[in-house]
């Protein structure tokens, strides 16, 4: 007899939102970005299988002053969304952590593919499941903002995303 791996979970995402702070001449800046699409198979009980993939619409980006986002969006030093309009985060490891769990990412802006660590509780939230994970990056590692004068090197992200379990087919 042949025995099939246990899947993990498939969750569908409801809602999401990835924002971001910066620090520029000494001043947090704040910003946002929509068009967060995600595809998660997860269970705590078979890490090993889970999977989480996330896009972002890069040409989103809003920090509450259209004429910086215009910048933002357009110029090659920051994320020159025409030639590379996504950022995308895809897990290559999954594993608990004695805070909730520790996901190893590759983490993509423009041409630029990193590891990333992120780590992220997964919890119930009423009828559904809420994943929330933050982590502190270089912007210089995705060649992001070139030499900008005043601007920080670190940029905190932050990941929140609803889901709801979606039915697992009957054998």
């Amino acid at each position: 007899m042949v025995t099939l791996p246990t899947l993990a979970q498939q969750w569908k995402p409801l809602t999401g939102s990835v924002t971001f702070k910066i620090k520029m001449w000494g001043l947090t800046v704040d910003g946002s970005f929509k068009g967060l699409v995600a595809n998660l198979a997860f269970d705590p009980n078979n890490l090993a299988q889970a999977s989480i993939v996330a896009t972002v619409d890069a040409r989103t980006i809003d920090t509450d002053n259209s004429l910086r986002d215009d910048h933002l969006r357009d110029k090659e030093a920051f994320f020159d969304t025409k030639n590379y309009p996504v950022l995308r985060i895809k897990s290559t490891r999954i594993e608990k952590s004695e805070t909730g769990y520790l996901g190893t990412f590759e983490l993509t802006m423009k041409k630029t593919t990193k590891l990333v660590k992120i780590p992220f509780t997964f919890l119930p939230n009423g009828e559904q499941q809420q994943l929330k994970g933050s982590v502190t990056i270089n912007r210089r590692d995705w060649n992001v903002g070139g030499g900008t004068f005043g601007l920080s090197d670190n940029v905190t992200v932050n990941l929140l995303l609803n889901v709801q379990a979606v039915p697992k087919p009957e054998n």
